[in-house]
């Protein structure tokens, strides 16, 4: 199965980068948009990121993303009915697509960090309590998904782990990821945790147990990012 993902495009702010990138690859069975696709809540960059990927990709795949942090709260509706039709939204829900005789179910979520912002602290009611329920909902969908497909992805816009964040400073990971999920993955073992949101690693892969991680934050990686599994 040929997957291509990629997070934090920020678009506009990359989005040429991205349009250049994304011209030398071909199609994929799943795409996969790790959140942060836009640049500070404008909505209407979704569309033209579609309008890139169909353009230059073509149709016959489903996309798939989860929101990140610059896909605000109140302007998520308004993404959901923008791109009716040609992508899903995962906010923690699960979605199945079936490729190559295989069924690949996915779990989205934007995930949870270990220390809350300043702003989510004045901003979001019982913060903490946010992103206890988001890791134990994750951890619920997996449990729950991987009695009925052969594969299994969590999509999710901040980091599980310490080692695809190698290149921030080291006391930044409270702010980039939480260990609530890294013990989520690590009981539930996901084939596979595609995530975004870190921009300076220089270490992109890593390995919980079974479970692959890969960042595909495009300031960090550079382009799209493109995996050959369970072939």
């Amino acid at each position: 199965m040929k997957i291509l993902a990629v997070a934090d495009v920020h678009s506009p702010r990359f989005h040429e980068e991205f349009k250049l990138e994304i011209s030398t690859y071909s199609e994929p069975d799943i795409f996969l948009m790790a959140g942060d696709m836009i640049h500070r809540g404008i909505a209407e960059e979704i569309v033209r990121v579609l309008d890139t990927i169909e353009e230059t990709l073509g149709l016959g795949f489903p996309i798939i993303g989860c929101f990140g942090n610059e896909e605000y709260a109140e302007i998520r509706k308004t993404l959901v009915n923008l791109v009716e039709g040609r992508m899903t939204f995962l906010d923690e829900q699960s979605f199945s697509v079936n490729s190559d005789g295989k069924t690949i179910g996915v779990v989205g979520t934007q995930g949870s960090l270990d220390k809350a912002t300043t702003w989510q602290r004045r901003n979001i009611p019982g913060v903490k309590r946010v992103f206890e329920r988001r890791a134990r909902r994750a951890s619920s969908l997996l449990k729950g998904l991987m009695k009925k497909v052969d594969h299994t992805i969590l999509l999710m816009h901040y980091s599980p782990c310490l080692e695809t964040c190698e290149g921030e400073i080291d006391k930044a990971f409270a702010w980039l990821g939480s260990r609530k999920f890294y013990s989520v993955v690590e009981k539930r073992q996901p084939d596979l945790v595609i995530h975004g949101h870190v921009h300076n690693s220089w270490t992109h892969e890593a390995m919980i147990g079974r479970t692959l991680v890969r960042n595909v934050a495009f300031p960090a990686v550079g382009t799209v990012t493109e995996l050959d599994l369970w072939s």
